[in-house]
């Protein structure tokens, strides 16, 4: 009599290396979900085992429902892949047991519409989540008299395990067994999602206005300019906190100071050695919406969460890297503790999209200059996009002293391959 059972042991992140160049280059997903079927008392009564891996998004809005499947992902195995099991206690043993990897299906995004600035097409992994919020509608027979319509969307996959003979084509069994396709423990990838062919994002800051008395007789002061990389970095789980599990990133901003173009009157030397003080607000807005597809307005909900945090940093001196005509420069690292609501990859399907927008607020003011007082402003709105991290083994990340400036790269051991 057959009796099977299926475990779901997690998720791998790393490359399948049985894939040829080729494949690796139009590979869907880098995640790979590992299984292992065992049967007791086999009795040659099937010789044929089909698994199917399946997602889908489930949205509801009122009465009205939704389904988006994802691409599953299919393999075909026999009963000779069955190993035995060899039990220590007892010669004989009749538990086999097949283990098997699948691919995590991906969606059916156009990927040519979704290309990093290093020109690597992006992944379309959902992870398993559940979303709600409300709408109001307005009923056809009164314009004024709107109500509150609840929604919800749910991502799920699940794994289906089928036992055939083949020369009966006569289904034995069947197995299926939810999966849950976390993203909390998983390394993602940030990067600021603005279409321009340069690899950073620089801002030029305006000097802080003065009256009309001391713009006359005052000296012209020195132009300030923020750069931060369009790729900002890994998103990782840090459970040594004591935010437990709490995920951080790392930015690194370089500031350049000089003096101002098309100026008639001396300028006010800067010279290096001197400190800028640094006040950022970093705030974070997720934005997930939901629709059943149909066009009417009704249809969407958006629900947006809004995280705000604070810094106050002291920079590195300024340093001129030539001449004395350059521009002086000093570098620092914002480390910003993300809010639980950024917890899995950008998503845009046809029924969901959840995306990112990063605003950055920092405020810098010379440190101890009497001469150049006030305070330089700028602000930085960024669209992130978030994915599943090219899997590597060392993850390395710069580190800046706020005394003594950049000192070195640390190595970070990546997390292990399967996340649950």
């Amino acid at each position: 009599m057959l009796t099977p059972t299926l475990q779901v042991w997690g998720i791998s992140a790393t490359e399948d290396v049985s894939l040829g160049p080729d494949d690796k280059a139009t590979s869907q997903s880098r995640l790979r979900l590992h299984s292992r079927i065992t049967i007791f008392d086999q009795d040659g009564s099937f010789d044929i085992i089909r698994i199917r891996l399946q997602g889908a998004v489930r949205t509801q809005i009122g009465s009205q429902v939704a389904v988006e499947k994802f691409p599953s992902s299919t393999q075909t195995k026999t009963n000779l892949d069955f190993q035995p099991v060899h039990s220590a206690s007892r010669q004989r043993s009749d538990e086999q047991h097949l283990d098997f990897i699948c691919s995590v299906p991906a969606t059916n995004t156009k990927r040519s519409e979704r290309k990093s600035s290093s020109g690597d097409v992006l992944d379309s992994f959902v992870p398993t989540m559940s979303v709600t919020g409300n709408t109001y509608v307005t009923r056809v027979s009164a314009l004024r008299d709107r109500h509150l319509v609840e929604g919800s969307c749910k991502v799920a996959y699940w794994l289906e395990v089928e036992f055939w003979r083949s020369e009966s084509n006569h289904l034995v069994g069947a197995l299926t067994c939810p999966v849950d396709v976390s993203a909390l423990l998983m390394p993602l990838d940030v990067e600021v999602s603005i279409p321009n062919q340069s690899n950073e994002i620089e801002q030029v800051v305006k000097p802080p206005l003065r009256s009309l008395g001391r713009l006359i007789w005052s000296h012209p002061q020195p132009e300030l300019s923020v750069t931060i990389p369009k790729k900002l970095g890994y998103l990782l789980s840090d459970s040594s906190r004591l935010s437990r599990g709490s995920r951080h990133l790392s930015i690194p901003v370089s500031v350049h100071i000089k003096r101002p173009s098309q100026s008639r009157r001396p300028v006010q030397a800067l010279p290096p050695g001197d400190s800028l003080k640094c006040s950022v607000k970093a705030m974070w807005y997720t934005r997930r919406t939901f629709t059943t597809g149909s066009s009417a307005a009704e249809s969407v909900v958006n629900n947006t969460t809004v995280s705000a945090q604070k810094l106050s940093l002291t920079l590195p001196p300024l340093y001129r890297l030539d001449s004395e005509s350059s521009p002086c420069t000093t570098s620092m690292e914002l480390n910003l503790i993300l809010p639980g609501s950024i917890s899995s990859p950008s998503v845009h399907t046809d029924l969901l999209a959840v995306s990112y927008i990063l605003d950055l607020s920092m405020r810098f003011e010379f440190n101890g200059h009497e001469i150049l007082k006030g305070s330089y402003n700028a602000s930085l709105r960024l669209p992130l996009t978030l994915r599943a991290a090219q899997p590597h083994p060392i993850i390395s990340r710069r580190n800046f002293d706020p005394l003594v400036g950049y000192v070195a790269e640390e190595a970070i051991y990546a997390p292990p391959p399967y996340v649950f």
